[in-house]
């Protein structure tokens, strides 16, 4: 009996701490959507970033920031000259990530750049060059050229 009741108590913390790990991952990710401070961060550290730090930058990208013009103006600025700096950590960083990130959001941004000091053919003939998954340098490759007809 003792043996039985130890292994439902084992099986109970390691559930418990698994279900902790989870909310408190999540609610990081949470933490990070619209965050401008995210955004000033990687900006300066854009020519050295490390991937977590890409990551985090990735995770403050959703729906519900559309409205926020502060942190919409300043994060479609700092996502092109990601694209520019880091293409291919950034395609890398994206690609290993996409189930922890609004990629449909990210694809979005790129779609519609709001500065055209941007080289965004440059950026896609680099893109082209990098070795990712076929469906994620696809789909780069449209929003960018989606993003070229409407900076003409």
């Amino acid at each position: 009996m003792h043996l039985r009741v130890r292994k439902i108590i084992i099986i109970f913390l390691v559930i418990t701490v698994s279900v902790s790990i989870s909310v408190a991952q999540s609610e990081k990710k949470d933490s990070l959507k619209c965050s401008i401070e995210m955004v000033h961060n990687i900006n300066k550290q854009i020519e050295n970033c490390t991937d977590n730090l890409i990551l985090d930058y990735l995770q403050t990208f959703g729906e519900e920031c559309k409205n926020n013009i502060e942190y919409s103006e300043f994060n479609n600025e700092v996502l092109f000259k990601l694209l520019q700096v880091q293409p291919e950590q950034f395609c890398k960083v994206l690609d290993a990530n996409k189930s922890k990130i609004d990629f449909n959001s990210i694809i979005r941004e790129i779609e519609n750049p709001l500065l055209d000091l941007v080289d965004l053919q440059q950026t896609k003939e680099t893109i082209l060059e990098i070795e990712i998954s076929t469906q994620l340098k696809t789909k780069l490759i449209l929003a960018l050229d989606k993003a070229i007809v409407k900076t003409k």
